[in-house]
């Protein structure tokens, strides 16, 4: 019996890319590139993600917030692509950009849904402040919100996944994760976790490739969230 779902956030709940090309134009800090060059900054930007999350794991780093770690890797890209008239106070708040990104159009109804009948809770690399910003924001409900900032390491390290667990007192294998991306799922599996993988076909948009695929079977694969609102799972 499913007792608990805990959900990803970044590209399973809310659509990064997007609306971090649309926020950054907005800013008005880079009206001297065109839209092209934006969603490089930010595939860029991301592909940063996961290298400095292991730096952090394998404590090459000391630990960090993800908000923290977001502007290292900002700096770094910045300097990669040769842009040089970023102010420290304009750094500060397109890094405040990951605290307000747009919802994929099934997610706030179908999370609605789904609490009705299972206790939900994010499961994601965002600290914690992040992530109540966030979900503020876009509309998103949750029962409990977990972060990496709660056991100071990042997915897909174990103590992640085992410790939101333990926080609520159920067994991995009375729980279930959602994800966009097949390398977390693979991570809770391995502990015992049921997995939902959910096609963002649009996450990566011309950029996929970039982005490095994991083979892994889920127990469930969906286009939609609207596909779980009448599964028992």
């Amino acid at each position: 019996m499913t007792k608990a779902i805990f959900f990803d956030i970044f590209g399973t709940l809310v659509d990064w890319r997007g609306s971090l090309i649309k926020n950054l134009r907005k800013s008005r800090v880079f009206d001297a590139y065109d839209d092209s060059f934006i969603e490089l900054l930010v595939i860029n930007w991301r592909l940063e993600y996961q290298p400095v999350l292991n730096k952090v794991n394998k404590k090459k780093i000391p630990w960090m917030i993800l908000d923290d770690l977001h502007l290292i890797s900002f700096n770094n890209i910045l300097k990669k692509m040769s842009i040089d008239h970023v102010t420290e106070n304009q750094k500060k708040d397109l890094v405040f950009l990951w605290h307000k990104l747009y919802p994929w159009k099934d997610s706030i109804k179908s999370l609605n849904i789904l609490q009705k009948k299972y206790v939900t809770c994010s499961l994601s690399n965002g600290n914690i402040n992040l992530q109540k910003n966030l979900f503020k924001y876009a509309g998103l409900n949750f029962n409990f919100i977990f972060s990496a900032e709660h056991f100071k390491k990042y997915k897909p390290h174990p103590s992640v996944y085992l410790g939101a667990a333990s926080n609520l007192g159920v067994n991995p294998k009375d729980c279930f994760l959602v994800a966009s991306h097949k390398s977390d799922l693979q991570a809770a599996n391995k502990l015992g976790f049921n997995t939902i993988f959910i096609n963002r076909e649009n996450e990566y948009g011309k950029f996929s490739k970039k982005f490095k695929k994991t083979l892994f079977e889920p127990n469930l694969s969906v286009n939609s969230l609207e596909d779980l609102k009448n599964l028992s799972i």
